[in-house]
């Protein structure tokens, strides 16, 4: 974990070995650590003025000689604050730029992306979190569903969706439901910005789509366990007309107020 958050702060998998060696050996002098790591003095200088510079290692002179120590470990927080924070900041950057980029996206991108096993399967879902602040419309076979991408994903990708205001309109076939006390964070309205409505019975099938902005994202069944990501904005469109005919003919879970209009 700590080796991990070094990296994540832009330092070198060396500077966190001399920082290691100086939690464990308390202060010592530049060649100590050299010697004990194994590696040159001239490079030990180096990591050690960067993490002199990050404020989480000191210099002091001992007799002749200078040494160097830990300091307060409370000021790893702070730096991992600090980079929260100009991540926050380059975040807002990219979104004021993103709609120029997407006009030149769209005649450059690859109109099918096919990604195939269970971890494929994980990441066509994840394309649809790059997406803030819209409606999507799914056609899913629950429990298939949380067989194939598992509940504690599932869950995950719930509470990431909620964060970035997507709301779902979701049909699920009869013959495939699942306990909702088994599975709370499946749950409709508001907390989950999810509806969910049952297709008629005798309507049912294995493969699912989840349909937004001008793309259609299809994963298989366990089966065939693969997924793909279509962007079209015509076939967008025919999927979304046929969705919205199933939903005018299927029963919601429960009658939600004040939640807004699928189309």
């Amino acid at each position: 974990m700590l080796k991990d958050t070094f990296i994540g702060l832009g330092l070198p998998e060396t500077a966190y070995r001399v920082y290691l060696c100086l939690v464990e050996n308390g202060a010592s002098s530049a060649r100590k650590v050299a010697t004990d790591l194994g590696i040159p003095r001239p490079s030990v200088y180096d990591n050690l003025k960067l993490l002199i510079q990050k404020g989480i290692v000191s210099e002091r002179e001992d007799g002749n000689k200078k040494v160097f120590q830990i300091e307060d470990p409370k000021n790893l927080t702070q730096l991992i604050e600090l980079k929260i924070e100009s991540l926050k900041e380059q975040k807002q950057e990219i979104s004021k730029i993103i709609p120029e980029l997407a006009k030149h996206l769209i005649a450059v991108e690859p109109k099918i992306k096919f990604y195939a096993g269970k971890e494929g399967v994980r990441q066509v879902l994840r394309d649809l979190l790059w997406y803030e602040d819209l409606k999507t419309y799914a056609m899913w076979p629950i429990s298939e569903m949380v067989e194939i991408l598992g509940a504690e994903y599932i869950k995950d990708f719930t509470r990431r969706k909620v964060s970035n205001k997507l709301w779902s309109y979701v049909i699920w076939p009869q013959d495939k439901l699942i306990d909702f006390k088994a599975y709370p964070f499946l749950g409709v309205g508001w907390k989950y910005l999810r509806d969910i409505r049952l297709a008629p019975k005798g309507m049912s099938w294995n493969m699912s789509y989840w349909l937004y902005a001008d793309k259609v994202a299809f994963i298989s069944s366990r089966q065939e366990s693969f997924g793909m990501v279509i962007h079209s904005r015509d076939f967008a469109e025919l999927i979304l007309a046929q969705f919205k005919e199933i939903w005018k003919v299927s029963e919601p879970v429960k009658r939600l107020k004040n939640i807004p209009k699928p189309f």
